[in-house]
C-alpha cells in the first residue's frame, strides 16, 4: 500500500503537469497507476518471516489501535449544525489541508499557484493531500476520505515501528515526554500536561495533524529497516528498485523526512565502508529526481527556509528547567546510549545512534524553518530511530526492578497526554455546516481555482471550500516561510473598500471579493461600483 500510494501520486502529478490540471480519469488512472505499483513491489518483494508477536507487542499494538480509531474516526465529524474536530491542535492545520485538497480537485494547472497567497507558486509537500484529492474525484468525500486515510496511515505506521523496534519503538510515539504529566499525582486532574510545552506528545500534535506524517513515517521506517537488514544483517529482501522510487520521491510528502534519510546513508556510508560503492551509486541516481522534487515542494527554492543559529531551541528563559521538565530522563538515556555505543557498539548501532544524536544536537542549536517549534519533525525521527537500540543497549540487560521503573519515567508523562487529549470531552467548532452550504450556494457560478479576497481567517468557508484566496491564514502564510506582509496591506484596503481598493485588488489577482455572514455578500471585482 505503501509503494502504492507513493507510485499513484507521483503519476499524478505527471500526468496534470501534462495534461493542464486533475480530472475524473486522470484520477483513476493515476489510481491505476499506483495499484499496479503496489502489485509490482509485493511480487518483487521477498517476504522474511516476522517475529512472534510478545504480550507487550499485543498490549502495545491494541493499544496503538484504540488511540488511532479514537483520533481518526473523530478527525472531522458533524455535530448538529457543525464540523467538530476532536483536537485543539488541528484546528488551523485541518483547514488547511481541506482546502488543498478541493483545490487540487478543481483542476488547477500543475505545479500550482499558491492557494493561499497571490503570486507565487505552491511550496509545500503536497503528496498525501494530492492523494486525497483522488480519492475525491474518484467520489470519496472529503470528511471520509481523511478519516480512511488517517486510519490507513496511522495502522501502517504501527505495523512499521513495530518491525523497526518493536513495542518500545511503539511507545516512543504514543508516550513520548518529559515529566510534566507526573502533576497529575497531585491535582488528580486528566489534562495533557505537555500541551504547553515545546516536546508535546508526537502522536497527537504530529502523527494527526501533520498529514505528511501519515505516509513519511511507514515509508521512512520501512526504508530504514530495509537499509539497516541490507548493510548491516542478512538483507531485507526488499527490491532495491522500490527502495529508490520511495527514497527519491520522499520529498513530495516531507522534506524532513527527507532530510533525515539522507543523513542515515551519509551515517551508513561512514560505518559501512564495505557498501560505499553501492550506496554512492544509489544516492547518485536519487541526486537529480530528489532535487527536483525539493524544487517543486519549495516553489523552485523560493521560499524563505527560516534556516538560524538558536542555542537552547525554544529554550528562551527556562534554564536547566526547560530540559528536566519537556525530556525528562531521555536525554540522559540518549547520553548513555551514545557513550555504550561509542565504546562497545557495532557499526549498525553506531550509525543509526550517531545520526540520531547528529540530529538532536543539530535541532537544539539550529532552527530550521520559520517556527521553531517545526524542529519536532526532525526530533521525532531522531527518538524513533534511537528508540530500540536504547531498549537493546541500555534498558533490556538492566534487571526488571531497575527496568520497570525507567520506562514508566520515560513514559508516564506521555501516556497521560494521549490518555488525556483523546478525551471524549473534547470536540472544536470547525465551521458551520449551513454557512458552507450559503457559500457553495454564493460560489456555485465562480469556477474552481478562482482566487478570492476574504478575510484571512483559517476557517473562513472560502477557504475550506477550496477557492485559492489572495491572502490566507498568518499562521500558515509565516509558518511556510512566504513573504505576505504586503499583500496583506493590500487585502486590508480592499476589505475596507478605501480608496484605490479597486486597483489593490487587480494587483492581487483577486477576481472576487467575499464578504462573510448569514447572508454573503459576492463583488465581482472587474464590475464593481
Amino acid at each position: 500500500m505503501i509503494t502504492a500510494t507513493g507510485v499513484g501520486v507521483v503519476a499524478a502529478i505527471v500526468l496534470a503537469s501534462v495534461l493542464g490540471g486533475l480530472n475524473h480519469s486522470l484520477a483513476w488512472g493515476a489510481l491505476g497507476v499506483g495499484c499496479a505499483g503496489g502489485v509490482w513491489a509485493f511480487c518483487q518483494t521477498r517476504s522474511k518471516q516476522c517475529s512472534r508477536l510478545s504480550q507487550w507487542d499485543i498490549v502495545l499494538f491494541t493499544v496503538f489501535a484504540l488511540a488511532s480509531l479514537r483520533a481518526f474516526l473523530w478527525v472531522i465529524y458533524p455535530a448538529g449544525d457543525e464540523w467538530r474536530i476532536l483536537s485543539p491542535h488541528n484546528l488551523g492545520d485541518i483547514s488547511l489541508h481541506i482546502q488543498f485538497i478541493r483545490y487540487f480537485a478543481g483542476g488547477v494547472e500543475f505545479w500550482p499557484a499558491s492557494p493561499i497567497l497571490s503570486g507565487v507558486p505552491l511550496s509545500y509537500p503536497l503528496g498525501v493531500d494530492l492523494w486525497n484529492s483522488l480519492l475525491l474525484l474518484a467520489g470519496v468525500s472529503v470528511e471520509r476520505g481523511l478519516i480512511w486515510t488517517g486510519l490507513a496511515g496511522a495502522g501502517l505506521t504501527a505495523w512499521a515501528l513495530w518491525r523497526w523496534g518493536g513495542a518500545f519503538a511503539m511507545a516512543a510515539l504514543l508516550f513520548n515526554g518529559g515529566v510534566a504529566g507526573f502533576a497529575i499525582l497531585q491535582t488528580g486532574q486528566w489534562q495533557d500536561y505537555q500541551a504547553d510545552l515545546a516536546w508535546k506528545n508526537c502522536f497527537l500534535t504530529m502523527l494527526v495533524t501533520q498529514r505528511g506524517l501519515l505516509y513519511a513515517l511507514p515509508c521512512g521506517l520501512l526504508l530504514l529497516r530495509a537499509w539497516r537488514e541490507d548493510f548491516f544483517r542478512n538483507g531485507s529482501g526488499f527490491p532495491r528498485g522500490i527502495q529508490f522510487v520511495l527514497y527519491a520521491t520522499m520529498p513530495f510528502f516531507s522534506v524532513h523526512a527527507f532530510l533525515f534519510l539522507s543523513l542515515a546513508l551519509a551515517a551508513i556510508f561512514f560505518f559501512a565502508p564495505q557498501h560505499r560503492v553501492r550506496l554512492a551509486l544509489f544516492v547518485a541516481a536519487a541526486v537529480i529526481p530528489a532535487t527536483a522534487a525539493v524544487w517543486f515542494v519549495t516553489g523552485g527554492f523560493s521560499a524563505g527556509s527560516g534556516l538560524r543559529w538558536q542555542p537552547g531551541w525554544m529554550q528562551a528563559d527556562g534554564g536547566w528547567k526547560f530540559w528536566a521538565v519537556n525530556f525528562g530522563i531521555s536525554l540522559p538515556l540518549m547520553a548513555w546510549l551514545s557513550w555504550r555505543c561509542a565504546r562497545r557498539g557495532d557499526s549498525e548501532s553506531r550509525a543509526f545512534v550517531s545520526v540520531s544524536l547528529t540530529v538532536f544536537l543539530l535541532c537544539f542549536l539550529i532552527v530550521f524553518a520559520p517556527w521553531e517549534w517545526d524542529n519536532t519533525k526532525l526530533l521525532l525521527w531522531a527518538w524513533l530511530v534511537a528508540a530500540p537500540y536504547l531498549w537493546a543497549h541500555i534498558l533490556e540487560p538492566l534487571k526488571p526492578i531497575l527496568r520497570a521503573p525507567l520506562c514508566v519515567l520515560l513514559y508516564f508523562s506521555g501516556a497521560v497526554s494521549l490518555m488525556a487529549g483523546l478525551d471524549g470531552r473534547h470536540g472544536y467548532a470547525l465551521a458551520r455546516r449551513s454557512e458552507l452550504a450559503a457559500a457553495s450556494k454564493a460560489l456555485r457560478e465562480v469556477p474552481a481555482g478562482t482566487r478570492i479576497a476574504v478575510l484571512p481567517q483559517y476557517n473562513h468557508p472560502v477557504i475550506l471550500l477550496g477557492y485559492p484566496v489572495v491572502c490566507g491564514y498568518e499562521g500558515h502564510l509565516w509558518s511556510h516561510g512566504l513573504s505576505y506582509q504586503e499583500s496583506l496591506v493590500k487585502l486590508r484596503a480592499v476589505l475596507r473598500n478605501e480608496t484605490g481598493w479597486r486597483k489593490a485588488a487587480q494587483e492581487l489577482g483577486a477576481e472576487w471579493i467575499y464578504y462573510r455572514g448569514q447572508a454573503p455578500v459576492l463583488y465581482r471585482v472587474k464590475e464593481s461600483n
